[in-house]
Parts: C-alpha cells; structure tokens; sequence
C-alpha cells in the first residue's frame, strides 16, 4: 500500500442549507475513512430526510485505487452529481463525501439551474467543512521534568513543531511531531534544552494540519 506525504481533505463534517425558486436545498459535507463509511453516510442522510424529492451525492476515496461515486438520484443526468463531484475533484480534495438533499418547491429550474444550485450547495458545504491539507508527521513522546516543560515547549513551538497536548504525571509527557526530514533536528534541540536528560521513545507516525506547522 503507497503511504502518501500529504492529501487535501476537511476537517469536520458541516450542513448547510439555502433555497432557490422555492427548492430548498439541505448540503451535508464530512471527511470518510472507506467506502463502507460513505455508504453509511448516504444511508444516514436518506433516513434523516425520508420525504426530500431528491438524495444527490458524491465522493472520493484514496489510496492506491482511488474511488469516486456520484449520482444524480433522478435529476435530469449530467445536472446535479456531477456538479457535487466537481465541487470535491476541482480543489483536490479526498477521503470526503457531499450529499444534497432537495425538497421541490413547485418550480423548475432548467438544467443550468439545476447545475448551479447544486453546485453552489456543494461548495457552501465544502467551505463549511474546512478544507485542510495533512502532512504525514513522525512522532515522539518526550517525558520532561515539570521545570523544563515551558521552556522545552515554547521552544519547540517556536521552531515550527507540531506538539500536542501535554499528559501530566509524575513528569510531563509531551507528544510532538514532525515531517520525518526534520527528525534529527527535533532531537538535537530537545537535548539541547535538557542537557539530554528527557526521555525521547517514538510514537506511531499521524497525519497533521499543515496549519499546524508554521
């Protein structure tokens, strides 16, 4: 399986909901582990809003077989999954899914207003949900005396580190990471601060915020 360095997806699952000529349009946008969760998702949505006119949606999966799905659900073709598709496919985003639901408001819209509303729905979910771009980190816990802990995470802050919460016990444990090519540097500089008395054991790699990482 091909482990990538970095990939475009949201941060958090987001609804949002605008209408159009009298068609109300409910846009539900949240990031997926694997196909089985997307399923889920749609499944979830459809059972939500039992009586909507329409269930449209679209999503895409990773990874060595990248997957994508989309469908209409009996909008006119080409008008309503293809417009979610895009609005996931064009700013690359990944492992995350849109489903639109709509409630007929006595109105047509024509095909080209189908695509827009459909689309923008899309987008408006997709901003809500906060695109983000994660980087593969490598990560170490570091167990410090309390007395080194503000200095040793000022410092590490300071330098574009990723740390993360502190665990408090006899001594502080601090999880921080790391771009693997910055690994060395991130040991150099804790022993520097402790005089190489923190105790440095490596955590299982993660995917990080790039925001994170100034």
């Amino acid at each position: 399986m091909t482990v990538r360095k970095q990939y475009r997806t949201v941060r958090q699952a987001a609804r949002i909901e605008f209408y159009d000529r009298k068609s109300r349009f409910i846009a539900d946008c949240r990031p997926l582990a694997d196909e089985t969760q997307a399923q889920q998702f749609i499944r979830g949505i459809r059972d939500e809003f039992p009586d909507a006119t329409h269930h449209v949606y679209a999503w895409i999966l990773s990874g060595d077989n990248q997957l994508q799905r989309y469908s209409d659900d009996g909008e006119p073709q080409g008008t309503a999954g293809l417009p979610v598709l895009d609005a996931l496919r064009k700013p690359g985003i990944e492992q995350a899914g849109i489903v639109v639901t709509r409630y007929f408001g006595g109105t047509l819209l024509g095909s080209g207003g189908l695509v827009h509303a459909y689309g923008t729905a899309a987008a408006l979910a997709l901003e809500a949900a906060q695109p983000i771009t994660l980087l593969l980190c490598d990560r170490i816990l570091l167990t410090l005396e309390y007395g080194q802990l503000d200095l040793v995470r000022h410092r590490l802050v300071q330098a574009g580190f990723q740390v993360e919460p502190i665990h408090y016990g006899l001594d502080a444990e601090l999880p921080v990471g790391t771009p693997p090519e910055r690994m060395d540097e991130l040991i150099s500089l804790v022993n520097d601060l402790t005089s190489a008395s923190a105790l440095i054991e490596p955590l299982e790699s993660a995917y990080v915020p790039i925001d994170q990482i100034p």
